[in-house]
Parts: structure tokens; sequence; C-alpha cells
């Protein structure tokens, strides 16, 4: 059964490979508007994707009337169809393409967190083309690295690991890496960490866009143990086609939490937790149909697993 899994893999593997890599060579215009149809075409008709669009939109937005909502599912799908043109174009995109499609704002606040000598957790979402933000802030010359869980197909896997290698970008696996990803942030690097999804990490309750859901504490205990601090950022392609970075202001974090314990550690955790999803939700929300709402983000699975996942 394994090998026949392993097989059905290989087999998607190939097709979408053979698929995507001629359509990787469309003008970029030609792409955005033949990948935008098919998304707004495409994903209303998915139920597993919209569903739990509806669902989520109907906790996050109780205002809205059904018509709103079904017409949400439409653009989540132009954007996402958009998005994904420019990811697949990454794998002959240069930096300096990639600097002139990406506008970068609020980097001050970056240089501003940045210790002497110490690197910054960039605490960032699955909005727009994510996979641009390491490329975008290598380009602006610094040390970049990524914390990631292995995909499913391990060709996909080294897919994306030969891309990020090839522009220098360092990756750590997050069950596996702990010692090398300690390493890089007291070297100085900026190291990217998406934390807005319920995975099977430890996690607490704390509202995120407005809503109650489980929130990994990984982040936050990092930055408690090495010092570095937390900022983030997130990006979102703009109607002109061009891509916005924007980091956002420092998030703070009590330095007594360094060295507390027992309830007053769980409690300053919690905290320090909610404000990292108070400021990823302020940088969402204005360009809310480029998130993954197919994400089973609130619900049954959270609520059914212990802290430890």
């Amino acid at each position: 059964m394994r090998w026949g899994k392993s097989v059905r893999r290989w087999v998607r593997f190939q097709l979408l490979r053979a698929l995507l890599t001629p359509l990787a060579w469309l003008p970029r215009s030609c792409g955005l508007r033949f990948f935008g149809a098919v998304g707004r075409s495409v994903l209303p008709r998915v139920a597993r994707a919209r569903e739990p669009i509806l669902a989520n939109t109907q906790r996050v937005f109780p205002d809205w009337p059904a018509a709103q909502r079904r017409d949400f599912v439409r653009r989540v799908g132009w954007h996402l169809g958009r998005n994904a043109f420019d990811f697949v174009r990454l794998s002959r995109t240069s930096l300096e393409e990639i600097e002139r499609l990406v506008v970068v704002e609020g980097q001050e606040h970056l240089e501003r967190a940045r210790r002497a000598g110490l690197g910054v957790i960039c605490l960032s979402a699955h909005l727009g083309c994510w996979e641009l933000l390491p490329y975008r802030m290598r380009g602006l010359g610094y040390r970049v690295a990524v914390v990631y869980r292995h995909l499913r197909d391990p060709r996909l896997d080294r897919y994306v690991a030969e891309r990020r290698r090839r522009f220098g970008i360092e990756a750590y696996e997050r069950d596996r890496d702990g010692r090398a990803i300690l390493r890089c942030l007291r070297e100085g690097a900026l190291l990217g960490v998406l934390a807005d999804q319920d995975t099977r990490v430890d996690s607490i309750p704390v509202p995120f866009l407005g809503v109650p859901a489980r929130t990994p504490t990984g982040p936050v205990r990092l930055a408690l143990r090495t010092g570095a601090p937390l900022v983030p950022v997130v990006i979102a392609m703009g109607l002109d086609g061009r891509h916005r970075l924007q980091f956002g202001a420092e998030i703070p974090l009590d330095p007594a939490l360094a060295s507390a314990s027992g309830e007053a550690l769980a409690e300053g955790i919690q905290g320090a937790t909610r404000r990292c999803n108070e400021a990823i939700g302020a940088l969402i929300l204005p360009a809310a149909e480029q998130w993954v709402w197919f994400h089973q983000r609130w619900g049954p699975r959270g609520e059914q697993r212990g802290d430890g996942g």
C-alpha cells in the first residue's frame, strides 16, 4: 500500500511539473490573467476549498451576507491563481527581477529591532506569494533562513529546497534542526517563521483575526531563549501585479519572562502569543483575499488536540 501511494505521488509530481514548466515561460501579464481566471473559476467548484472558506469567513465576518461570502470565495480563487503563477515563475526568476516586482515597506522597523550581533525572528503568514519573502529579503543583503516542515511528497520537498539553495537561503526543518536554528539567530540571520496555522506543535488558544484559535508558541519561546526580537512581515500582490512586502513594528516581550517559570511564564507566553496574532492579523486584513482561508484554522480539529498536538 505504501508503495502504491509512493507511485501515485511520483505520477502526480511528474504531471504537475510537465504542466507547469512550460507555463512558467508565459509572459507575466498573460500568466497572471490566465492563472487568475482559472483560480476564480475552479476554486468555487471545489467543495473541499469552498466550504472551509465559507465557514471561516462566517466566524471572522459574521455580519457578511451569504452573497458577499460567495463572492469572497471567487476573489480568493483569483488572487490564489495570480500568486501561484509567480510561485511557479520562481524557478526562472532572478533576484534583480524580484527586486523590481516587490516593493519593500517598513524596513526601518526591522533595522530598529536588530540587536548587536543578534538575528531577528521574522514572523509571517501564508499570505500572497509568501515564498517570495525570503528571496526579497535576501536581495536586501541580509543572511536569510527559513523554518519549514517536510512536505508529504519528497520530490516536491527537494524541488522547493533546491530553489532556495540557489539563492543562498538556508532552510531548517522544524522538528530536527533545533541547534542550527539557535546558531543562525546567534550569528545574526533573519529567520522566517510561519505561525498562522493550526499545526501539530505546542499551541495555545488565543484570538486570531478576532476568533480564538490554537496558535503555536514556538516563536515566542524561541525569542525568549535567544533574546532575538520578533518582527512581523507579510507580502501581498496589488492589483497592478506588484508585490508589497511590509515589515511591522517589533512585537514587545517582557524581558522578565526570560527568567520566569510556572504560571507566570505560562501567562506571559499567552500574552505574547496574543500580541503576535494581533500584529500578523493587522497585516493580513488589508489583503484578506490573499490569505489561506481554506485552511482549517478554527473548529473541531484544533479543539480536539491537547497543547502538545
